[in-house]
């Protein structure tokens, strides 16, 4: 110990330090139907990540309007490798799924709404200027692609986002109608893994765009 000097205080040799950037608010949130990705693993050139989503006129983007409380996180199996002679030495974990959720107030337009609350077609009427679906069996079929995004820098248009590559609305949900407040329902959305993609990006992918920050 008597060659213990100041500068052990910290680490030698090369370190990464975290950054001085915080992100604040919730993303924005689309959805769509499995289609085109904005940015396409190997076909992007130097590009191995698959994210973004494009819109077309027969499966456009879905964007999701006011919400409160978003989440995003993972259900994962912890099981530990557990000796008699030392204990646990390890763990087995898996990645079981990853989720969002949120509180969704915006209850408009029903070909949104519909999709979210795993109901039927929506049947509209122009002439009559009306719009409705109805409520059936939920289609165990039905696979969205998700993504979303927040810009933590305004001015030079950093951002980070998310895409979810296989996915579904979840779980019993329940309409609160309280007085003097707006409606709202309690939302699950879960990322199934996708055979189709690389291994590392299974379940989702994950993406920053900083110039200043990122040589």
């Amino acid at each position: 110990m008597a060659d213990i000097e100041t500068t052990h205080a910290t680490p030698a040799g090369n370190a990464v330090a975290s950054e001085d950037l915080y992100i604040e608010g919730a993303p924005y949130f689309y959805f769509s139907d499995p289609g085109v990705y904005a940015h396409e693993g190997e076909a992007a050139p130097g590009d191995e990540l698959y994210w973004g989503l494009t819109g077309t006129a027969e499966s456009p983007v879905y964007a999701v309007g006011c919400y409160e409380d978003f989440r995003f996180g993972d259900d994962v199996t912890i099981n530990a490798v557990r000796c008699d002679t030392i204990g646990d030495a390890a763990l087995v974990q898996r990645r079981n799924f990853m989720y969002v959720s949120f509180t969704l107030k915006s209850m408009f337009p029903f070909s949104i709404l519909s999709r979210i609350l795993r109901g039927g077609a929506v049947h509209m009427e122009a002439d009559e200027h009306t719009e409705g679906f109805g409520f059936g069996e939920i289609d165990n079929t039905v696979f969205y692609r998700t993504y979303f995004s927040r810009v933590y820098d305004p001015t030079a248009g950093d951002f980070v986002a998310v895409t979810g590559h296989r996915c579904q609305f979840v779980d019993a949900w329940e309409i609160a109608t309280p007085w003097a407040e707006a409606w709202r329902v309690g939302i699950t959305m879960r990322f199934f893994a996708d055979d189709d993609m690389p291994v590392a990006q299974r379940f989702a992918t994950m993406t920053r765009l900083d110039p200043t920050a990122i040589p």
